[in-house]
């Protein structure tokens, strides 16, 4: 869907929250995007297919503008899919030094979210070897969200930010009571979302694909 900015969400916000300004109520939206999307892992798109170099067993993994890589949901190599291993996994799976190894990659791991690690080393050069899907979330500079979120989940979203800003002390809209409603409606929301996404996303046509800027 066409990205939309965060100020979108504020007439579903600013009503419940008096005397709250724009500003404080968009980093609210925002954080409540970020954690819907982080808990549901909603928002995935297919990866961007990797050239793969001889000998090299690392590679950065690029996501659009705006967001960060939440999690790596798939990795393939050559068609062959790549289970997922910890570094201690690795260390008992291999009797020898496993960064060490030469040959068609099996496994990956990751020691930090902007790339994936795999082994063996790839032998040979290959074009767009590595493939997979993976889930993002809005980073904390973004300034808009997918639409996905307004046109499906506004009322969550609303509901998560108005969590946050009505426990804030000592505000003309502070109410904990409230805040404890809006919570538990965002848990819900969460519930649900995170029960479609691993159906499958079977119950509606959706397939989230990001406009890149470059």
């Amino acid at each position: 869907m066409t990205p939309v900015p965060y100020e979108s969400f504020l007439p579903h916000v600013l009503p419940y929250a008096p005397a709250c300004f724009d500003a404080q109520a968009v980093i609210a939206v925002r954080n409540a995007c970020i954690d819907f999307c982080r808990d549901t892992l909603l928002l995935q798109e297919d990866l961007d297919p990797i050239n793969v170099k001889a000998g090299e067993n690392v590679y950065d993994i690029d996501v659009p503008r705006g967001y960060i890589l939440a999690q790596v949901l798939s990795l393939y190599y050559v068609g062959r899919k790549l289970e997922r291993k910890s570094q201690l996994e690795l260390e008992r799976l291999y009797t020898r030094d496993w960064q060490s190894l030469v040959g068609a990659p099996q496994v990956f791991t990751q020691f930090n979210q902007e790339e994936v690690t795999v082994t063996p080393r790839p032998a040979e050069a290959a074009q767009g070897a590595i493939t997979g899907r993976i889930a993002l979330v809005p980073s904390r500079t973004s300034t808009e969200v997918d639409g996905v979120l307004l046109e499906r989940y506004l009322d969550d979203v609303a509901a998560g930010a108005l969590a946050r800003l009505l426990v804030t002390p000592d505000q003309p809209y502070t109410n904990l009571a409230a805040a404890g409603m809006y919570a538990s409606r965002f848990r819900s929301g969460v519930a649900q979302a995170r029960a479609f996404v691993n159906g499958g996303m079977n119950h509606a046509p959706m397939r989230v694909r990001f406009q890149r800027i470059t």
